[in-house]
Parts: structure tokens; sequence; C-alpha cells
């Protein structure tokens, strides 16, 4: 959320919570952010044809529980957009996150969220505000997530952690354990060429696929007790800042 978005809820709540006035409820000036509706213009312009965008969709209304409890708070939980076909089968969602999102106490969140996405099989697209809006990218990623909804892959997070078994399936192993914890997310530009190295240049000879089998033995352990730590993200920061200089000085793409 950009500053202006985050003054312009400030003031919807302070004017809203004021006891001046005859009216307790007041209605909003706009359903949506202005930063949002900035990237939801430039995701609608890509939207091939018999698709459409409906923002702010409750997990609850698109995603069930399969054994059925009596309360579901965890999927009562917004998400910034989703993507419908014209039959109103729900294809992708969509996050607009901005860096309140690298927080500690934003984490556990939007982990819980990618867990019921990964669980329920709809690809879950995030769009870092910092990044700024990049039209091109936008069209790729859309695209990318429309071909993986027609073969949605998932994973049982769930049934994983109630019966305390390893959950071992290939999206899972292959994830750059301490560049997502570092940059935010699985599919920013940063984290896109470590990847684009590592599958290119290093699992291509003996001593990169060995760096590699180490890294994945060692890298959760230190991300799940030192993500939040400042000093983890500040030191690993500027290591990879500099790794990824040189690589795309290389011409190892974003």
């Amino acid at each position: 959320m950009e500053p202006n978005d985050q003054k312009e809820k400030n003031t919807a709540v302070d004017r809203n919570t004021s006891s001046e006035g005859p009216f307790l409820y007041e209605l909003k000036q706009c359903f949506i952010t202005a930063t949002e509706k900035s990237y939801f213009t430039a995701i609608k312009n890509v939207l091939p044809e018999g698709y459409f965008l409906q923002p702010q969709v409750n997990l609850a209304s698109i995603i069930y529980r399969t054994d059925h409890p009596k309360f579901q708070n965890e999927l009562y939980r917004n998400i910034d957009a989703c993507i419908f076909d014209s039959t109103y089968k729900p294809i992708i969602l969509i996050e607009i996150n901005d860096n309140t999102h690298n927080t500690p106490s934003r984490k556990p969140r939007d982990q819980k969220v990618k867990e019921i996405c990964e669980e329920a099989g709809i690809p879950l697209i995030r769009f870092w505000t910092s990044y700024g809006i990049n039209s091109e990218y936008i069209n790729k990623r859309i695209k990318e997530g429309i071909e993986k909804a027609k073969n949605p892959v998932r994973i049982a997070h769930s049934k994983a952690k109630n019966s305390n078994e390893k959950n071992v399936q290939p999206v899972k192993k292959e994830g750059c354990y301490i560049a997502t914890a570092v940059y935010g997310s699985y599919d920013c530009p940063q984290v896109m060429v470590l990847r684009r190295f590592r599958d290119n240049v290093l699992s291509t000879n003996f001593w990169g696929r060995t760096f590699i089998k180490i890294y994945y033995s060692t890298s959760p352990w230190l991300v799940r007790n030192f993500a939040d730590k400042k000093w983890f993200n500040s030191f690993f920061r500027k290591k990879l800042d500099k790794l990824i200089s040189y690589l795309k000085s290389k011409g190892i793409s974003e």
C-alpha cells in the first residue's frame, strides 16, 4: 500500500470513528485504493477475451474446506482481486503487496494464504508496488497463471502437517528459500534471476549441482529460524544484490 493510500484509509477511519454528526455509518468514496486501481487497470488491459477481474474477493467465497468444520475463520481473508472465466470459475488470485508484507507480523498471514491457494489448486500472483507497473511483466504473469490453472498442481499442506509427514512435491523442493525470504516473493525479478542461474548454469555441472544440494539441505532451516531477523535480511540482501547485479551483467535476465 502506498503512502497516499494509507493516508486515504486513515482519513476514512478517523471520519468513521468520529462521534460528530447524526450518522454512524458512511459510504466509502471508492471500493479500492488508487494504487490498486492502477494495477487493476493494467491487468484488465492484458486479460484475454473471456476473462474478467473482480476486486476484493473473500477466500471463503471461492474455496471451501473438505472436512466441513463449523468455523472457517482461516478462509475469511480478503484477496485484492480474482480473475474469473466466462463461467465464473475462479482462475487466478492476485495480491498487490507493499513493503509491509515483508514485516514479521504479515508474513504468517501471507504464508497461510499461499498454502491455502496451493492446496486448493489456484495460482496466486503477487505484484509488488516497489517495482512499479510493468505491463509486459503483468501480461507474462497473467498468461502463465492461466496456463497453470488448466493443470493445477495441488500440495496437501494441511494433511502433511497433521500427519507430521514431509511434503516432497517438486514445486516446494525447487524453492529459492533465502532469496524468497529476503525479497518477499518467489516470483519477483531478483529471484527470477537466481532461479535462471540455478537452472541454466549451476545445474549443468557437478560442482554446481553439489552446491544446490548443500543449499537445499541448509537454507530451509536458516529461513525458518532467522527470516524475521533484521541482521539476516540485511546481510543476505547485500550479498544477493551484488550477485544479481553481476549475473544480469552476464546476460541472465529477470
